[in-house]
């Protein structure tokens, strides 16, 4: 990576699209200059129902970050589900001519071809190939570079997608107007700010909850182990609640945010709830107790969950999981949820509270994460996205010129 270069994440959830632009600083890190999002309804319970819609709330994102900073974006890294992704773990090695010349870029961009070369199912594409560890003469190591060496083999994850899932997406990219840098599994947008080495190791369950997605990915010995997602979220449950009672969205929201909780056995007073936009013809049901409340919200996450536990079951994965971590925000508002969870999957259970710059508003939380992604990845000297500054407005644009230079002058003289 480069001083300088500005990284544009984007990601395309159930309820809007948010943008967040990052830029390299002096110590080769991610720092976030702003970040955006706009409602939007094209994608749905992890379809793709509108490509048109998404690419107006891309355009509305990233309009609102050109205005302040006088350049047009050109391309962006965009986000993924893990239904409609599948992961394959394998070996590659190369042989070094000269053992004494160290290991290179070169070398493991060797590696990384030849893995990409692996014959896939015909319906499927590669978005990313991951190496997990490297292997010398001598030792076993995440960075290789360096290395006296005759082999160097790799352990690497294959992710690939489905190419008519792909094609939906840079669709909708191209009428944003916008390239396709690359594409990010979204586990892998969030696994780097909610989970701690030590999960990543032993194994590791997350879900990030949206309004109407659930995105399931499981970590072990830092590799992904299984990807999918599952059409239910925060909106199910306040859909349930407003169905039930014969309410109004609104205040089924307000309902959920005041009295959540995710077992009966928890209320401690049960409290008789006077509903004020009832709609049903029995006056006497304009009410409610809190115990009827909670039992509509219980049933829908107990069945959520029950549901993970089989998938996980059927698919042997069971036993790979030490701990699940929740983040999102489906699931906010609702107290005892993680005790629920945990309960059903019988592991030990934690919200992942993301680790971001202050400016990153919770439904920004993945976006940002898509940057942060791209910023720590090892292997490749190109990882910007492309900016093309508005010659018309150039002040803000002189700007950020200056603003690069400093960073690679002062880079310089660190390195003197």
């Amino acid at each position: 990576m480069a001083i300088g270069d500005l990284i544009v994440g984007i990601d395309i959830g159930t309820s809007r699209v948010c943008c967040c632009l990052g830029q390299i600083n002096k110590f080769n890190q991610v720092e976030i200059l702003n970040s955006a999002s706009c409602e939007c309804d094209g994608f749905k319970k992890g379809k793709y129902e509108s490509t048109d819609a998404i690419a107006r709330a891309i355009r509305f994102a990233i309009g609102d970050i050109e205005k302040q900073y006088d350049f047009v974006i050109k391309s962006a890294y965009v986000n993924i589900i893990g239904k409609y992704v599948d992961t394959y773990s394998t070996k590659y090695s190369v042989e070094l001519e000269d053992k004494y010349a160290g290991v290179s870029q070169e070398n493991i961009d060797d590696i990384i071809k030849g893995a990409a070369s692996s014959e896939l199912p015909y319906d499927y594409q590669i978005i990313d190939i991951v190496p997990t560890k490297f292997v010398t003469d001598t030792k076993v190591t995440d960075d290789p570079i360096g290395i006296y060496t005759k082999t160097l083999s790799a352990d690497l994850d294959i992710l690939v997608a489905k190419k008519d899932i792909v094609k939906m997406i840079s669709l909708a990219m191209q009428k944003a107007g916008l390239s396709i840098d690359g594409i990010v599994l979204n586990g892998f947008a969030i696994k780097d700010i909610v989970l701690e080495e030590k999960e990543l190791q032993d194994g590791v369950l997350l879900l990030d909850v949206g309004d109407s997605n659930i995105d399931i990915s499981i970590f072990k010995n830092k590799s992904v182990i299984y990807t999918d997602s599952l059409p239910a979220g925060g909106d199910t449950i306040t859909n349930d609640i407003a169905s039930a009672l014969e309410i109004s969205s609104d205040e089924a929201i307000k309902l959920k945010k005041q009295y959540g909780l995710s077992d009966r056995k928890y209320i401690e007073h049960d409290y008789s709830i006077k509903l004020s936009s009832y709609t049903g013809e029995d006056i006497r049901n304009s009410s409610v107790r809190c115990s009827e409340l909670v039992e509509i919200m219980e049933t829908r996450i107990k069945d959520v969950i029950s549901v993970i536990e089989n998938n996980l079951y059927n698919n042997r994965l069971s036993k790979e999981i030490r701990s699940c971590v929740i983040s999102g925000i489906g699931f906010s508002g609702i107290n005892k949820i993680e005790k629920t969870v945990e309960e059903i999957l019988k592991v030990g259970v934690r919200f992942g509270n993301a680790k971001t710059a202050n400016l990153i508003k919770p439904t920004c939380v993945t976006s940002y994460g898509i940057v942060k992604y791209i910023s720590n990845i090892k292997y490749t000297k190109n990882i910007g996205s492309k900016i093309q500054e508005d010659e018309e407005q150039s002040i803000l644009g002189s700007t950020m010129k200056n603003l690069k230079k400093a960073f690679s002058s002062a880079f310089k003289k660190n390195k003197k």
